[in-house]
Parts: C-alpha cells; structure tokens; sequence
C-alpha cells in the first residue's frame, strides 16, 4: 500500500518536510522511522507493510536534506538548523504521530545517521518515547585532532563489485541502491552545512544519564557492518548505557551481516525477530532471547 504523505516546516527554521504515513485500523502500536543518511522513508516501504501486517502503524519522515525534503542546496543541504534540526526534527515528528494517536505506544526506530539522531534524542527526550530501536549504529570515541580518519566502509570488500557492497550481500539491493537517484549523494559534504553528528555528546557520561533508565533499547546489526566495526561499537554503546544506568538493553546481531539488515539476504528472519520484541514490548513482557 502507498503510504499518505504531508508537508509541514520545521519548528526550528521552516525547513519545508516531507512526512509518511502507512496507516491501518485499529492499530496497537505506532513506530516512527528514522532513516539513514544519502537514502529516504520510502527505502523501508517493505518493512512498513508488515509492521502493518501485525496491527502497527507506521510514521516515516525525509529528513531535511534529503529524499522529498531537499535543501535549498538540494540534496545533502541540511539547511541553517543543521545536525541539532534535523535531531529536533524527528522529536517534533515523533509528538506528531502521538498526538494523532495519544493512546498507543510510540516506539522510534533509528537506521545509520537516523540511528545516532535517536541517541542524541533521547538524552533529553527519552520520555517522549516508549522504546527505541537502532539499526546499523555504534559508538566510537571522539577523534582526536591529528589522529588519520578511519577507512571507508567498503574498505573491508575490497576488490568490490560496486562502492556500496558493505551495504548488503544481496546484490539487487546494493544495485537499486545504486539505481535510486535519491541515494548514494553522502559525498556531497560541501552542502551539509553543520551536518557533523556531536559524537563527544553521545559520549559524555553526564549527558548520558540524561535517558531514563526504564526505556526498553533493542540494537540490531550484522557483525561484518562497517558503521557499527564489526559489533566493536555496538559493545561500546551497551556499555556507555548501562553504565549510566540504563538497564532494559536487548541486542540482535547477525552473522556475516552488513549495514542494511532490513534488506540483506535474511531479512525475513530480521523483520521477524523485531516484531517479536516488539510484541513483548508492547505487551509489557520479558522480552525473547538475544538472537
């Protein structure tokens, strides 16, 4: 089914957006998608029909900058409000789809840049959601001035049949990656201005505790994604959590997966398993055991 879609600016700086909507009756839940950087809400088209085919509805958002949400710049421009507007962005989309439907939980799931969006949103938002999911994240410590930036992530499939294989092992995906014209412009780094993710924030202790410890965290990644070095920053992450005291963490790793693993080659099994913890989530249970 085609999802709705709306326009509406932006709270911090009018920036025009782009929002979805996959509606369905009577539903239980609302997930709020937050995609990844150089893609769009409609990359996950799949994923929303079943979530709706398990009775939840489903709100997915261009961010600012790309997709159906082009700056003035087009593609990649994230306009004058920057990182901070595009995290504000999604905080303003997620009271949107609660205010629609005030009743139900509200559970955001972050891919990639959309992913580390929701770890600086819940520093200080945590409260405005139920749970979170993060797909294809990590952590990493701050670089240090000198210090030689990390390879590309396609660096460990080299020689490479395409320069996106680390994004799946399934090559229709990575080529209608390649095919979309509203993917794949993460070069164009001149026209994102103030689009630096704060990793020293979502590092810092302090700040950390910010998240009630009670918010139910799902982490979801193949252990061959460059994002997240191969589970490496995964681990991080779990720890800077629980050590500031965040105790409801649930993790999904997959074997010789990579970044996208809502398009790789078990994705059947991925969906599955995330509705499965969404299930226990939304009913208030104990949660199924780590895959």
């Amino acid at each position: 089914m085609d999802p709705a879609t709306f326009r509406f600016p932006s709270d911090v700086d009018r920036f025009d957006l782009q929002g979805y909507r996959w509606p369905i009756d009577r539903p239980r839940a609302v997930v709020v998608l937050a995609h990844g950087a150089a893609e769009h809400s409609l990359r996950y088209a799949r994923f929303a029909a079943a979530l709706n085919a398990t009775a939840i509805d489903v709100w997915s958002l261009d961010h600012r900058g790309h997709g159906q949400s082009p700056g003035p710049e087009g593609l990649g421009d994230f306009g004058e409000g920057g990182w901070d507007g595009l995290v504000a962005d999604i905080a303003q989309f997620v009271e949107r789809a609660r205010d629609d439907e005030p009743a139900l939980p509200v559970i955001l799931f972050g891919h990639s840049m959309g992913s580390f969006a929701a770890q600086q949103l819940i520093l200080d938002h945590s409260h405005a959601i139920d749970a979170l999911i993060l797909s294809g994240s990590g952590a990493r410590e701050p670089r240090t001035e000198g210090a030689p930036p990390p390879p590309g992530p396609n660096a460990a499939f080299e020689p490479a049949r395409t320069p996106y294989d680390w994004l799946s092992r399934d090559e229709a995906e990575v080529d209608k990656y390649i095919a979309d014209p509203l993917c794949g412009f993460e070069t164009q780094t001149a026209r994102r201005r103030a689009s630096s993710i704060d990793f020293a924030r979502l590092a810092d202790p302090a700040a950390l505790t910010g998240i009630r410890p009670e918010l139910p965290i799902l982490l979801v990644s193949g252990d061959q994604d460059a994002i997240g070095r191969n589970l490496e920053g995964l681990h991080l992450l779990e720890r800077r959590y629980r050590d500031a005291g965040v105790s409801h963490i649930d993790t999904q790793y997959y074997e010789g997966g990579r970044h996208e693993m809502l398009n790789e080659i078990n994705r059947d099994e991925v969906t599955a398993n995330i509705v499965a913890w969404l299930d226990a989530v939304i009913a208030g249970q104990p949660r199924p055991a780590e895959a």
